[in-house]
């Protein structure tokens, strides 16, 4: 059997004595209600974003015995990073969203890469057993190789796929120009540049950005597990659902 569980509160608490007194509660505490303030103003951006983890939760809800124990705890490890990425672009996180954007590609894509390449979920499962091991893994999952097995199984799939790993990359999965300048602010009011690097950000285009960055590496990645598990899709009719998501992103 496999199945996802979330340990959490099921109710809110207050927050514990010293909370807020430090420079990182502070923020984490920022962040946090910078979140209920993207629920509430957000409302469309949220509900798709919910909507799509709603499709992600279908799927792996009651799975039992799997042919495959790999590919379906991939599946789980994309949701996963599905989750954190909505939670950091509705904080207000825009460059850190995409590194958890690249997260949600790269792990959907093993999945399918593993797939479609029988013998490859041992040789991945063995990285750390010697150093030509680790070898092997390193030259049997470039993100070419991922790439070309996306391709070989949906075509168009590939294209969004691609554009959305670029875009991963260029806006925080690497520190390239726009990871750093994306989040940047500069103030000439004076004598003197004063450069200001936001680590939350408000309403505005990035924060639209993120979400619906968010929202396209989502359905993107239940494209490419959907051929993965296409019985289970149809199974659950979790396809008809995706569907109607796709509309408008």
């Amino acid at each position: 059997m496999m199945a996802t569980k979330g340990l959490g509160m099921s109710k809110p608490c207050p927050s514990p004595q010293g909370w807020g007194e430090d420079a990182l509660t502070e923020f984490l505490e920022t962040a946090h209600r910078n979140r209920f303030a993207t629920f509430v103003n957000k409302d469309e951006e949220y509900r798709r974003l919910s909507l799509i983890d709603q499709c992600f939760t279908r799927i792996g809800d009651g799975w039992m015995n799997p042919s495959n124990v790999i590919t379906p705890l991939l599946f789980f490890r994309s949701h996963a990073a599905f989750r954190a990425a909505c939670e950091h672009a509705m904080a207000g996180q825009i460059i850190d969203t995409f590194v958890l954007i690249r997260a949600v590609l790269e792990t959907a894509g093993y999945a399918l890469h593993i797939h479609r390449n029988p013998g490859l979920d041992e040789t991945w499962l063995r990285r750390h057993d010697d150093a030509a091991c680790d070898k092997k893994v390193r030259a049997e999952f470039t993100i070419a190789k991922v790439r070309e097995s996306v391709r070989a199984a949906n075509r168009e799939g590939a294209k969004v796929f691609q554009a959305l790993y670029d875009r991963s990359i260029d806006f925080g999965g690497h520190p390239n120009e726009r990871a750093v300048t994306g989040s940047m602010s500069l103030d000439q009011t004076g004598p003197s540049s004063n450069y200001q690097l936001l680590l939350l950000q408000g309403d505005g285009l990035p924060l639209d950005h993120a979400l619906k960055s968010a929202a396209q590496a989502g359905m993107c990645a239940l494209d490419i597990l959907g051929d993965v598990f296409a019985a289970r899709y149809e199974l659950l009719g979790v396809r008809a659902k995706m569907a109607a998501l796709k509309s408008g992103l």
